[in-house]
This record gives C-alpha cells, sequence and structure tokens, in this order.
C-alpha cells in the first residue's frame, strides 16, 4: 500500500503550524515545515513514537522535541565560534537549521521535500551559499529522512550534520539498548574509551541529564522499552559515524542520535564534510517503529 498525503493544522497554546503528514496503512509520519523543518510524530495504530515537550514545542526556543535537523554543526564548537577565512562566527549548539522556518518543495503522496537557503540570521554566523533539502517518505512503518547539503557558493563550504530524535520512552530503566560502537564517553573532550560490549544509558546521582557520546557506530542502533511495549531501529549510511545517547530531567523520552559530526569538528581539520563550488552531498536515515 503506497502512502498517501494530508495537510492538517495544528493548535495549541494559542499557535497554528501547518502540518503535512504520510500515511501507510496504521503508520503516520507528519512534517511541521515552520518549526525547523522537523518530523513532529510518528505513530502506528494511533500510538505515538516521537515526544513533544509541552510548551517548548509551541515556543520560539530551540526545539527540545520531535527530531531536529543538526546544520552546520552538531553540539557546541570552542567558545561557541566558528572560524572561517579569519573571521569569527557565533554559532549556537547544534546549529540553526532547526531555529528556522523550511519552505515546502514538494508535498505528495510519494514524499515530503522542504529545503531552507540562508537568509540574514544563517549569513550572519555561516557566510556560505548553502542549500538544503529535506525528504521525508513512509513505507510502512518505516520512515526514511534524507538530507540533501548543496554549495551554491563560489568558495569551499565546511559542515556538519545530524539530527537529534527525542523517543517517547515510559522510563529511562525500563530502556534497553542493542547498539555497536567504537568507543563511548560522557565527554567529547580528551581521550574516549572502548565502548563495553553493552551500552546503557544510566543517571548519576545528581545529575539532570544521562548522556553517552559514541563514534565508530555501526548501523542500526536499536532499542526496546519493557514499559510501553516500543522497539525503535534507526538505520543510517556511511555518512553517519557518530552517535549520541541522551535522556533529561527524567522526562518521558531517549535520544537515540545519528551524527555527522562532533561538538567541535567544523573548526578541526579532517574531522568534517567539505563541498566544493556547485557540489552536493546526501545522506539518508530510517526509523522502523514497532
Amino acid at each position: 500500500m503506497a502512502s498517501q498525503l494530508t495537510k492538517g493544522l495544528y493548535e495549541k497554546h494559542g499557535v497554528q503550524y501547518a502540518t503535512l503528514t504520510l500515511q501507510d496503512g496504521g503508520c503516520a509520519l507528519t512534517v511541521t515545515p515552520e518549526k525547523g523543518g522537523m518530523a513532529t510524530s510518528f505513530t502506528k495504530s494511533g500510538e505515538e513514537y516521537l515526544w513533544l515537550r509541552d510548551g517548548n514545542f509551541e515556543s520560539t526556543d530551540r526545539p527540545r522535541c520531535g527530531i531536529p535537523i543538526l546544520f552546520p554543526n552538531c553540539g557546541r564548537p570552542d567558545g561557541g565560534v566558528h572560524h572561517f577565512e579569519g573571521g569569527d562566527y557565533p554559532m549556537e549548539i547544534h546549529g540553526f537549521a532547526d531555529l528556522v522556518p523550511w519552505q515546502v518543495a514538494e508535498a505528495t503522496d510519494d514524499a515530503i521535500v522542504l529545503t531552507l537557503t540562508p537568509n540574514g540570521l544563517t549569513k550572519f554566523v555561516y557566510p556560505f551559499e548553502f542549500q538544503l533539502f529535506m525528504r521525508y517518505t513512509l513505507t510502512g512503518n518505516r520512515a526514511e529522512l534524507s538530507l540533501t547539503v548543496k554549495n551554491n557558493g563560489d568558495m569551499p563550504m565546511p559542515f556538519s550534520f545530524g539530527f537529534h530524535p527525542y523517543f517517547a520512552a515510559s522510563a529511562l530503566e525500563n530502556v534497553d539498548f542493542d547498539i555497536q560502537a567504537a568507543t563511548c564517553s560522557e565527554d567529547a573532550k580528551g581521550p574516549q574509551p572502548a565502548a563495553p560490549a553493552k551500552l546503557t544509558l544510566t543517571r548519576k546521582p545528581g545529575a539532570a541529564d544521562s548522556i553517552r557520546l559514541l563514534t565508530g557506530v555501526q548501523s542500526p542502533m536499536v532499542f526496546t522499552d519493557g514499559g510501553n511495549g516500543h522497539r525503535v531501529t534507526v538505520d543510517f549510511d556511511n555518512h553517519f559515524g557518530n552517535g549520541v545517547l541522551w535522556q533529561q530531567d527524567a522526562e518521558h523520552f531517549v535520544c537515540m542520535e545519528p551524527w555527522n559530526g562532533w561538538a567541535n569538528s567544523v573548526n578541526e581539520e579532517g574531522r568534517h564534510e567539505e563541498l566544493a563550488p556547485g557540489a552536493s552531498l546526501t545522506a539518508c536515515w530510517g526509523i522502523t517503529i514497532e
């Protein structure tokens, strides 16, 4: 059965957002273009597998919910600054792609395609003529997300990218991960110790959040939730070599994130992507819900 597109409207806390939804059988994937171009719902038989933080999604704050798109960096660069062509450019954690509205390039039963190009805000922090295309498709219980980055400028364009999906979880202690990685740590700086055979995400006493930073991650990453019965599989192509597990404030979510970059990688030679003028790159990953 092929997917079908419907258009809708999200209304809560005095705001309204236009939505686009692909449905295939009992599964539905919803995208909200003006909220950072991100996917904001993925359901199976009406049960939600993504997580929206009430009040945050409806605000102008950085989204801590759905599936934020990270560009042109993952994490926070050293000193909150990128260095390009002898200049210093301020940059927030995870870049700006999740903070600005995206435009709809295509919305059909086959796919939702959104695009983002430079504006006054982006040029102040990232002086490159980029063009992003975010393509969403749905086949049964698997959503595929592909990001195309194009350099429309006349000089090489450095960047990293990633995704920050918030998956619904009954409780952190109910979540079991099946992930193979080369290293695992809680700090992006310094030596990265070898990953244990069994990865866990436990909270230290008194800590507000729990994090695991992974390199050499193999596709797929999987978690199962013994509380709600969910099983989530994140598969990805070879553009993604890093991953992050994260949970905050004992909320009912867990993040299992495919990353291309690292916290300061855009500033570090050989640790980021670089596109020549006119060149493009497409990276694909997928989510299967059971």
